[in-house]
């Protein structure tokens, strides 16, 4: 049996499936648990089976028999991964905003990336082995980077820009109207 337990999982250019749960809000999951938590697309299929071969939970999605597919059902990959902000050793997550500005989250500000669209993640995390199943190992951030989605936003271009082009012309040592 082999050991995984210093292992680094690095999934890269993926994004979230189904609803997250960075905030811990047991109303944001499905089974009411208030760990944080998001499940990661796993962007190829041979990154898939090398982590489930390692032992990894990797589950994937079931056509929905009410539903009609164009062409035949792709099932999508997808792992589970632990946000432990109490650890000794907290992961750090990172929100990249539209312009590229990286702020590093806070325990408080963290939980609202639940509440953006999210263009892409890029993820490091450890695999940790299951304290009651030897041999199966689960997912926990170790660094991950959030990009903010705007895509669909038709007014953050607009309020951005003017807000940036207001800041680039008034001078440092600018009187304030106030």
């Amino acid at each position: 049996m082999n050991n995984f337990r210093n292992t680094v999982v690095q999934i890269d250019n993926t994004h979230p499936i189904f609803m997250t749960n960075f905030s811990g809000n047991p109303e944001r999951d499905h089974f009411g648990s208030n760990i944080r938590r998001v499940n990661l697309v796993i962007p190829n299929e041979q990154q898939a089976q090398d982590l489930i071969a390692m032992g990894v939970n990797v589950r994937q999605t079931r056509p929905n028999p009410n539903k009609v597919y164009d062409g035949e059902f792709v099932p999508t990959f997808f792992v589970p991964v632990t946000i432990n902000l109490e650890s000794k050793w907290p992961p750090k997550i990172y929100w990249v905003t539209p312009n590229g500005q990286c702020n590093e989250c806070s325990p408080e500000m963290v939980g609202q990336l639940d509440y953006i669209r999210i263009r892409n993640v890029n993820c490091q995390a450890n695999m940790v082995e299951k304290r009651n199943k030897p041999g199966e190992y689960t997912l926990y951030a170790r660094i991950m980077y959030v990009e903010q989605d705007v895509d669909l936003d038709p007014y953050y271009t607009r309020y951005h820009q003017s807000t940036n082009v207001a800041q680039a012309s008034q001078p440092d040592n600018a009187d304030l109207p106030f």
